[in-house]
């Protein structure tokens, strides 16, 4: 499988339903294997900065091919910001958990990113959005 449009889209539908379920507004963000955008929608009254961070996830997820939070295991925890930055990376890349990447069998075929609940109610809108396309 291969991430495309309409795939993006009943993934995006499916978030949001869970997104609501928590009580919560939110951006969710839909990227292919390489990080690019495939889709992005953010609920009415999500906090606009909720759309640059889930997009982030999403692409840090799809990068290492690996959820967001774990992405810390490569940084040094006594530096700040676990020496992860901007200087000797990307502008993109982010340990803030909520970026799942999403797998078709052994293949990362893309990353979702969520940006709006806790760090838990963030991961389990990818995980529904994930369990979309899975079922």
């Amino acid at each position: 499988m291969r991430m495309s449009l309409e795939i993006a889209k009943k993934m995006l539908l499916a978030g949001r339903e869970e997104a609501q379920s928590l009580g919560i507004l939110c951006s969710i963000t839909i990227v292919d294997e390489n990080g690019w955008l495939v889709a992005l929608h953010r609920m009415d009254g999500a906090p606009i900065p909720t759309v640059d961070i889930a997009r982030d996830k999403a692409w840090t997820a799809a990068a290492f091919k690996l959820p967001s939070s774990d992405v810390s295991r490569f940084g040094t925890p006594e530096m700040s910001g676990l020496g992860l930055n901007a200087q000797n990376w990307n502008d993109r890349l982010t340990t803030i958990p909520g970026g799942l990447p999403v797998e078709d069998g052994d293949e990362v075929i893309a990353g979702v990113g969520v940006c709006g609940g806790t760090p838990q109610q963030d991961v389990a809108v990818c995980q529904a959005a994930i369990a979309a396309i899975h079922s």
